[in-house]
């Protein structure tokens, strides 16, 4: 029984620590008359982080996919994408649709620039996690960047879509 007592320890501190999965143990005794033991833990995953608190407040960050990169300074975000605004916008551009662009006030556009916000060195905003500054939220997720300005408006950036809200 003292074995017992010490595996279920040993899994219950296991459990304390996070993981996100059911582990099966099967204790049995020496003798051939002992029963065998069986102690399911189920361990809770490890909580994600929330939106509602920035993850970062540098004025540069990238996407965990290194695709999409962003800016801002002077009350402008630039959000670019390195494969591309797709599809493209219909007006002209004399140079490359990198991105999106907006003010902390007012709608947000696609980025008709020769030049690019992306910055291969920024931190990494992680997927699930936002960022805040100057008047600009952006949220990380899965499917693409979500980023608004002071007037609730903005754009999502993704790989193969790009919209304006």
């Amino acid at each position: 029984m003292g074995r017992l007592a010490l595996l279920l320890a040993v899994v219950l501190a296991a459990a304390a620590c996070g993981g996100g999965s059911t582990e099966t143990v099967t204790v049995t005794g020496a003798p051939p008359e002992t029963h065998t033991n069986v102690v399911t833990v189920t361990l809770e995953p490890e909580p994600t982080a929330s939106t509602s608190a920035p993850a970062l407040k540098s004025p540069i960050f990238q996407m965990p996919s290194k695709n999409i990169g962003c800016a801002t300074s002077e009350g402008v975000l630039v959000c670019d994408i390195l494969s591309g605004l797709k599809p493209e916008p219909k007006q002209k551009c004399e140079l490359d649709w990198t991105g999106m662009e907006m003010e902390r006030l007012g709608p947000a556009q696609p980025r008709c620039a020769g030049d690019t916000a992306y910055v291969q060195s920024a931190p990494v905003l992680e997927y699930g996690t936002s960022w805040s500054r100057d008047g600009f939220t952006c949220v990380s997720q899965e499917n693409g960047l979500r980023c608004r300005n002071e007037e609730n408006r903005g754009f999502l950036l993704a790989r193969t879509v790009w919209t304006q809200f």
